[in-house]
C-alpha cells in the first residue's frame, strides 16, 4: 500500500505532466528530418490520458505524424481522441493484437526514423527531444531510456535514468527504418517456430528490436521518467507474467539459433 505522501507525490507530478501538454513550451529543430511516433493501446485503463500524452508529444515540431493503434477490439478509441491535428491517425484493429504487432504497423508505415512508446510510459516533449537527437547523433543502434542487463544466470537487471549500454531496451525504443527491416528479417526467421512467434507477438518484440543494431542498444538519462500506476501491475504489465522469464529465455535461444544459422549461411 502506498503511504499518504506516496500518494500525494504521484498526484503531483501527474499534474505536471498533464499541466505541461497544456502550457508546457513548445520544442524545434533545426534538422530537417522528421519522426514518427507510435503507440499502442490495449487496456482501457491506460487510455485515460491519451490526451495528454498527444498534447505532450505534438509541441514537438519535428513529430510528422503520431500513429495510434488500437488493439483491443472491445473499445471504441476513436471516442476517447478529443485531440484535433492532422498529425494524428488512429488506427484500430479488428482482431485483438499483442504488443509485439506493432512493429507489423511500422513496417506498412516505413518511417525514416521512429519512435515506439510502451502505452504506460508518459513522455515530456523535452524528453522526447532529447531521444531523437540521440537517435540523430548515432542511427547505428537503436535508443531508448529504460532497459535491462541480462546475465548468464538468466537473471536480468532494470536500469533507467543512466547513460550507459544495455542488452534490451524497454518502455520506449526510438529506431531507423534499417532497424525495422532488420526487426522483420529476424521475426521472419523465427516465424518458423510458431510458439516462440507467438510470444514475440504477445511479450518479447522488444528483445528482436534490441538486436537489431552495429553493437548494443544505449539508453540516456533525461530525467525522472513518469509511468502510469499499472506499469508493474499483475495482469496489466505483460513482464509481470509468471512466465516473462521463460519467454525471454525461448525468444533469446531462438535469436542465437538464428545468429548461428545466418553465420553459417554467410561462411
Amino acid at each position: 500500500m502506498k503511504t499518504l505522501v506516496q500518494r500525494v507525490k504521484s498526484l503531483l507530478k501527474m499534474v505536471l505532466w498533464m499541466g505541461n501538454g497544456y502550457l508546457g513550451r513548445r520544442f524545434f529543430l533545426a534538422d530537417p528530418d522528421k519522426l514518427t511516433v507510435l503507440i499502442t493501446y490495449f487496456d482501457p485503463a491506460r487510455m485515460l490520458r491519451i490526451n495528454h500524452q498527444l498534447r505532450n508529444i505534438l509541441k514537438c515540431n519535428f513529430v510528422e505524424r503520431v500513429i495510434i493503434s488500437n488493439h483491443n477490439p472491445r473499445v471504441n478509441i476513436q471516442e476517447k481522441i478529443k485531440i484535433k491535428d492532422r498529425r494524428v491517425k488512429v488506427i484500430s484493429q479488428i482482431v485483438k493484437r499483442g504488443c509485439g504487432f506493432r512493429w507489423q504497423i511500422a513496417n506498412e508505415i516505413k518511417p525514416s526514423y521512429l519512435v515506439v512508446i510502451d502505452d504506460d510510459l508518459f513522455i515530456f516533449p523535452e524528453q522526447l527531444t532529447r531521444l531523437f537527437k540521440s537517435l540523430l547523433a548515432e542511427p547505428e543502434i537503436p535508443h531508448g531510456l529504460s532497459g535491462m542487463l541480462c546475465f548468464p544466470d538468466g537473471s536480468y537487471e532494470f536500469h533507467d535514468e543512466e547513460n550507459r549500454e544495455v542488452d534490451f531496451l524497454c518502455e520506449i525504443y526510438a529506431v531507423t527504418q534499417k532497424h525495422l527491416d532488420r526487426y522483420m528479417d529476424i521475426y521472419a526467421d523465427l516465424s518458423s517456430n510458431e510458439s516462440v512467434s507467438k510470444i514475440v507477438d504477445w511479450a518479447t518484440d522488444f528483445i528482436i528490436i534490441s538486436q537489431t543494431g552495429i553493437s548494443r542498444p544505449k539508453i540516456h538519462d533525461v530525467g525522472r521518467l513518469y509511468r502510469d500506476g499499472s506499469f508493474k501491475k499483475e495482469g496489466v504489465a505483460v513482464h509481470k507474467g509468471h512466465l516473462f522469464n521463460e519467454y525471454m529465455q525461448q525468444t533469446q535461444d531462438a535469436i542465437r539459433i538464428h545468429q548461428l544459422i545466418s553465420a553459417e549461411i554467410m561462411d
